[in-house]
């Protein structure tokens, strides 16, 4: 592993003990994404389906409540820990397992569909991940991206850091701040979708990746905003999720 994806994983082993789950801001957040997963892959050739950059499996677990099939990878093997622990207190048989989105270790066209949330901006090389992501599809296979525009600008917001920490008094908000700043600020140039992804951006590079059937998810139809009450009132970046089809 390359001295860049060792720090992104470095840092997702620290953040793990402290991500949390959709259901840690409510129920009907919880419930939102599982909604909105299972409208997205519907009417995907099969059952077998993957989680890129699982995180601590939500996704991966909202699949399989919808009968899939589940495999779910992640770089950080703190997170997977975090997954496995998730779906066993939800008795689901979901395989995880360490990962790279870049060079996924499948046979090409392994997966009915593929899922990923909030993972886009931090990978060295976007575009050679789709590739893969469409490499391991099947014909007529789903893929379910989710990702927003959430203005990382680190070096700009420097004195922003130092007053969250001094408010924060050393709280987890504070401190989940400065150990991104410490971990990200020397990567920014290296990823190309750093400060966030645009909706426009992600159809350019599902395009260019040779997926079809580009289509956006109208969020504004969302009964409950997916990322809480709290991002709402903060004036939360905008996101986006859309699917395609290989």
């Amino acid at each position: 592993m390359n001295k860049i994806k060792t720090s992104i994983r470095n840092y997702w082993d620290w953040r793990s003990s402290s991500y949390g789950v959709d259901a840690d801001k409510s129920a009907a957040i919880a419930d939102q994404w599982q909604i909105i997963v299972h409208q997205m892959v519907k009417g995907a050739p099969g059952k077998r389906a993957l989680d890129i950059g699982t995180g601590t499996g939500q996704l991966a677990v909202y699949l399989a409540r919808a009968g899939f099939d589940v495999t779910a990878i992640d770089i950080s093997a703190a997170m997977i820990a975090e997954a496995r622990k998730h779906a066993a207190d939800q008795r689901l048989q979901i395989e995880f397992s360490t990962g790279d989105a870049e060079a996924l270790d499948f046979a090409d066209r392994t997966f009915d569909v593929i899922v990923s949330r909030n993972l886009l901006w931090t990978l060295p090389r976007p575009h050679q991940a789709l590739m893969e992501w469409r490499r391991v599809l099947k014909p007529g296979g789903r893929l379910m991206l989710s990702d927003g525009y959430w203005m990382n600008t680190t070096w700009k917001r420097v004195h922003r850091l130092f007053f969250k920490m001094v408010k924060s008094r050393g709280r987890n908000g504070g401190r989940v701040s400065l150990h991104f700043f410490r971990a990200y600020a020397g990567l920014q140039k290296r990823l190309p979708l750093y400060e966030g992804v645009s909706l426009d951006t992600a159809v350019d590079l599902l395009q260019t990746a040779r997926f079809q059937a580009v289509t956006p998810y109208d969020t504004d139809r969302l009964s409950v905003h997916p990322y809480g009450a709290t991002a709402v009132k903060n004036g939360f970046p905008p996101f986006f999720i859309a699917s395609a089809t290989r």
